[in-house]
C-alpha cells in the first residue's frame, strides 16, 4: 500500500499566528519541514494576510506520516474516527483534521475547527473496500 499511498497536508496560517509555532513541531512530529510546503498568500474578509500551505507526501514518507499519526491519536479519538469513518471520505480519500493549537504543544488532537487538513488517498477500485483499506490503515 506504501507504494501508491498519498497525503496532502494543508495548513491555513492568519496574519495573527506564528508560523514557526506551527511548523517547529510539524517538523519534530512529523519530519515535514516548512521549506517543503508551497505558499500562497490571500486576504481575509477584512483584508487582513492569511498565508495557504499545501505539501503531498509519497509512498514511504506517507506511510510513515500516517503511522506517525495513528501511533500520536488517542485511542478514543481513532474508535470515533472508525465508527463514523463514512463521515470522512470524499472519493476514495480519507479527510482528517489536526489542531494547530494542539500541535503548537507537540500533541496530536483530531478536530474540525482551527485545524490543519490531512488528505489521505490511497487507490481503491472497489467502493466496498474503502470502509476496509481505512479501517485497517488506521489500526497498523
Amino acid at each position: 500500500m506504501a507504494n501508491q499511498m498519498e497525503i496532502t497536508i494543508e495548513v491555513i496560517v492568519h496574519a495573527t499566528e506564528d508560523s514557526r509555532k506551527i511548523f517547529d513541531p510539524l517538523a519534530e512530529l512529523f519530519q515535514v519541514k516548512e521549506e517543503e510546503f508551497s505558499q500562497e498568500r490571500t486576504s481575509g474578509h477584512h483584508g487582513n494576510p492569511i498565508l495557504f500551505f499545501k505539501t503531498t507526501l509519497a509512498k514511504k514518507r506517507a506511510e510513515e506520516f500516517v503511522r506517525t499519526l495513528v501511533s500520536k491519536t488517542s485511542q478514543k479519538q481513532l474508535d470515533e474516527v472508525l465508527e463514523n469513518i463514512g463521515m470522512y471520505f470524499e472519493d476514495s480519500s480519507l479527510f482528517l483534521r489536526i489542531g494547530k493549537g494542539e500541535i503548537v504543544n507537540k500533541m496530536v488532537s483530531l478536530q474540525q475547527n482551527n485545524a490543519i487538513k490531512i488528505r489521505i488517498k490511497v487507490p481503491i477500485y472497489k467502493k466496498d473496500d474503502i470502509t476496509r483499506t481505512y479501517t485497517e490503515l488506521l489500526r497498523n
